[in-house]
């Protein structure tokens, strides 16, 4: 390396550690989205879609400190979102049919954001 460059590299398992705690603080803090909703509207599909959500940000909260959780959870929810973007790109708006608000334009963003992020981190950064 030649004298006053510096190399600066963010391994994967930083960044699977703090993809895994982001994620798992978001969707915790789904709770009172389902609180408003459940009030408003009572009982529907997407009040289990909400109360998904809040299950994995308890998982990751149990693994908080658990090094070999990050990074298979980070591929395995980075596909998974990855997969669940693909469905809300090619049936834009399909669940609203149902009562469900989970493909619907802004949360089809947010599950590709999501998903490919997690795949980025998850499997293609070397260590």
């Amino acid at each position: 390396m030649k004298r006053g460059k510096t190399k600066t590299t963010i391994n994967r398992d930083f960044l699977s550690k703090w993809y895994t705690r982001i994620i798992g603080v978001y969707f915790l803090s789904i709770v009172f989205s389902l609180f408003i909703h459940f009030t408003q509207s009572g009982h529907t599909p997407e009040t289990w879609h909400k109360i998904f959500h809040i299950l994995i940000g308890f998982i990751v909260i149990y693994h908080w400190n658990n090094k070999n959780f990050y990074r298979p959870f980070t591929a395995i929810s980075g596909a998974f979102f990855t997969f669940v973007a693909i469905f809300g790109w090619t049936f834009p708006d399909f669940a609203l049919q149902i009562g469900l608000e989970a493909f619907t334009y802004s949360d089809t963003i947010l599950h590709t954001i999501v998903g490919l992020t997690g795949l980025l981190i998850g499997v293609r950064i070397k260590r």
